[in-house]
């Protein structure tokens, strides 16, 4: 079973684990800073991603002999799985740094919240970075895609200057391994605030360099001479929604791709976007060979993609029978398409809010009865109802129906075993209750 731990509590056991690097490294006589994305999420507070180390800058004098002692005692009292580095003053380079913020540990950083960060005389000083961003950038466009992830993770925006560094230097994501692009896109889309990074990469002109399919959405309802609602902010709204699942996150940002494609007006005003669903699919096909996708995750986001208009149809008028080809239908991918589609609304009006979510948990709920009713056992074997016909010689009715709930009541109650033969169940019925077989 697996047990879900409060993401509060994973935060706090974050902040203990730094308090205790820092009392280590002050028994040895020696300060530090935290730094970098682990920095700007504890202040959020943000937990940090499993892919950032925790960064900690010596402050003050430190030569070779405090910064071997300043490893020694960090790594001894590091106890979590994040990787944990030791720079020397002066000597941290990272993406953080457009954001303009270092923070002090602990006092300050390990109690700040987002609105103290306005006010720097109640919160944690921010000390702007100088330098040239676009030679720190230079030779490391995958940085711009990191700068972009981590927006994504923090909800900040970096700085202007680092913008148009990143304009100028945007063009070299197209000479990175496509793993890398996946890789970066997949913490992005995952981030709490993935819609802060995918306007970021617009910003920059770098999301229509790698996804044209998703930038084509932008401002597109603006070409439309009948008034249709903006696709590009609905589908920032339900990435930001969907539960942080790459397969989920990815459908839900190429679900609406296709509409760019299939707009149509009708003679009365009306706009239209059939099939929408299929061409999506195919252009996700086009993207995970581009982002060199494993073929599995591929095939899932394309079903979803295709097929996730199917569960958002659903209402109360469903019999169990239409339940039961959706679940076989949809098969290894119901899950993924129920995630998507539970997101995949953007209304402010609060009565359809609540009918979206209303349905959602009764369609959950119908599938969990039908899964436990099709794995009961039935207690009478197949073939009982006709061996009572062949031995009475009489045709079916509601007498046999009186029967076989009468058997079941027993086997309910404890008084007859389950699994039986029709032989032995027969022989109780002439036993025990032979009026049913007259009646």
């Amino acid at each position: 079973m697996t047990v879900e731990i409060d993401p509060q509590r994973r935060i706090e056991a974050l902040r203990e684990a730094v308090e205790r690097v820092r009392v280590a490294l002050a028994d040895a006589g020696l300060r530090f800073e935290v730094c970098g994305a682990f920095a700007l999420a504890m202040a959020g507070p943000l937990e940090p991603a499993p892919s950032w180390p925790l960064d900690i800058e010596l402050v003050g004098d430190a030569g070779d002999d405090a910064y071997e002692r300043a490893i020694a005692a960090a790594t001894a009292a590091w106890t979590l799985n994040h990787a944990i580095a030791v720079h020397r003053p002066g000597a941290y380079v990272a993406p953080c740094e457009p954001f303009a913020a270092r923070f002090p540990v602990p006092e300050e950083a390990l109690e700040a919240t987002p609105d103290e960060q306005d006010t720097p005389e109640e919160g944690p000083v921010l000390l702007p970075v100088q330098g040239d961003w676009s030679r720190k950038l230079r030779g490391r466009a995958d940085r711009i895609l990191e700068i972009a992830a981590l927006a994504a993770a923090t909800g900040l925006r970096p700085s202007a200057e680092t913008i148009r560094a990143m304009v100028r230097e945007g063009g070299h994501v197209l000479t990175l391994d496509r793993e890398v692009w996946l890789r970066h896109f997949d913490a992005l889309l995952c981030a709490p605030f993935a819609s802060v990074g995918l306007t970021l990469l617009q910003d920059v002109r770098v999301l229509p360099m790698l996804l044209p399919e998703v930038s084509a959405m932008v401002d597109f309802h603006r070409s439309c001479p009948v008034h249709h609602k903006d696709i590009w902010d609905h589908t920032l709204q339900v990435v930001d929604k969907c539960p942080p699942l790459p397969t989920v996150r990815w459908s839900a940002l190429m679900h609406d791709v296709g509409k760019v494609w299939t707009r149509t007006i009708s003679g009365r005003g009306k706009v239209h976007f059939f099939r929408h669903e299929e061409l999506g699919a195919i252009l996700m096909e086009g993207v995970a060979a581009r982002f060199r996708m494993p073929d599995e995750r591929r095939d899932a986001v394309c079903y979803v993609i295709a097929n996730h208009a199917r569960a958002n149809v659903y209402s109360t008028e469903w019999t169990d029978a239409a339940v039961r080809r959706l679940m076989r239908d949809m098969g290894d991918h119901l899950d993924d398409v129920l995630a998507f589609s539970r997101s995949d609304f953007t209304t402010k009006r609060a009565w359809r809010i609540r009918e979206v979510r209303v349905l959602g948990d009764e369609l959950i709920r119908r599938m969990a009865e039908i899964r436990e009713a099709d794995a009961k056992v039935p207690p009478l074997p197949k073939g009982f109802g006709n061996l009572v016909m062949e031995r009475t010689g009489r045709p079916g009715g509601r007498w046999l129906g009186d029967i076989q709930r009468r058997l079941e009541a027993e086997v309910e109650a404890g008084a007859l075993a389950a699994g039986m033969d029709a032989e032995s169940y027969f022989s109780w019925v002439e036993t025990h209750a032979a009026e049913l077989l007259l009646a």
